[in-house]
């Protein structure tokens, strides 16, 4: 049995590439729930604000002694020390189970799994070894298969560190929930404990859908256009001055001017149709087509920082990256590079070097090639 099924080998998923993308600390905000056990005692803001152990109020028995009528004496059993950490308390042996759900408008990245530790930094009987993580998207049920799974969990790293899941790739893009199901080994017991879960999540990528029937209707219907986009390869599309100018404050400058941009109505832009459609699709509020090549996508990327389309050159550049290969390397670098000088799209390019870094192979590609 393969105990890292669904863990890339070389770092990069060549059937789903991913683009790793900033990501945040939201172990507070997100939600946890268990199976059994304290919750909250996941969460290392929590555990750092505990003493280091506690001890249990310590409890009084009661011994009968002699039967009815003898009366009976009180004595205190010995204090029962409590894990600082989470454990589970199930009544029956089974699989003890963690949900995590991302806050609102963000997505799981990634979890950071610490194990509880004897003093002397061993793992303790308590450990968890089989270890399933199911995912699932907003309102979708969890799948059948995990995407992760190890039967010897707690070799997965070195004691006292952190274990990745899952390692060397993120969840998948638009991941809501994420479910961990944790259990020790046959023989030894139902319960298990863990030390804390670091919960990393990540923008969500916006899905760009119809915003309105009157968007749509304004751009399928160019009877009242009043501006016509020339492009570098000979295409011409009609728009309406309003929604550019309300859309980009570059349009609505140039076409506020006495240019012939402003007098004439006309706009030429230095890219091809496919990008010019793209980029006004935009402005309407609609989605942009996905079947963009790589070279047109990073121009898209170029005229929507020119264009002051903020959030346009961030989707642009995250579905470019989502490209990355030993054969795109370059060009995504190259294409990237000069936005990150000029203080734009930085978080897109620290994911790009980060993924880079990741992986032999995309560091040899960009440092031969480039």
């Amino acid at each position: 049995m393969d105990s890292h099924r669904g863990v890339s080998k070389t770092g990069v998923d060549s059937s789903r590439t991913r683009s790793i993308t900033t990501m945040q600390d939201s172990t507070d905000e997100a939600t946890i729930t268990v199976s059994s056990g304290d919750a909250e005692l996941l969460r290392p803001s929590v555990l750092a604000s505990r003493p280091k152990e506690r001890q249990r109020d310590v409890r009084t028995q009661v011994a009968r002694h002699g039967g009815k009528g003898k009366g009976h004496h009180r004595y205190p059993s010995a204090p029962i020390t409590v894990p600082n950490c989470w454990q589970s308390d199930e009544a029956y042996s089974g699989t003890a189970w963690l949900e995590i759900g991302a806050p609102v408008g963000k997505a799981l990245a990634q979890l950071q799994v610490t194990l509880s530790l004897t003093p002397h930094c061993r793992v303790d009987s308590f450990t968890p070894e089989h270890v399933q993580l199911f995912t699932a998207e907003e309102g979708e049920p969890f799948g059948e298969i995990p995407i992760f799974e190890s039967i010897q969990f707690w070799s997965l790293t070195f004691p006292g560190e952190a274990i990745i899941l899952p390692a060397r790739e993120l969840l998948p893009p638009r991941t809501a929930r994420a479910k961990l199901c944790v259990k020790r080994a046959a023989c030894g017991g139902r319960n298990v404990r863990l030390q804390s879960i670091k919960v990393l999540t990540k923008r969500l990528k916006r899905r760009r859908e119809e915003e309105g029937r009157l968007a749509d209707r304004l751009w399928h219907n160019k009877e009242f256009a009043d501006i016509v986009v020339r492009c570098n390869d000979g295409g011409e599309l009609k728009a309406h001055r309003a929604v550019l100018g309300i859309a980009s404050p570059v349009f609505r400058c140039m076409l506020n001017s006495p240019m012939k941009e402003g007098a004439l109505g006309e706009i030429s832009l230095p890219c091809s149709e496919n990008v010019v459609r793209a980029l006004l699709k935009y402005c309407y509020g609609l989605p942009y087509d996905a079947n963009l090549g790589l070279e047109d996508e990073l121009v898209l990327v170029e005229q929507a920082h020119a264009f002051e389309l903020t959030s346009l050159c961030e989707d642009a550049a995250f579905s470019a990256i989502e490209r990355l290969s030993e054969a795109t390397v370059v060009q995504l670098v190259k294409g990237l590079r000069t936005f990150y000088k000029a203080g734009s799209l930085k978080e897109e390019w620290e994911n790009l070097v980060r993924q880079v870094r990741a992986n032999p192979e995309l560091c040899q590609a960009a440092l031969l090639d480039g």
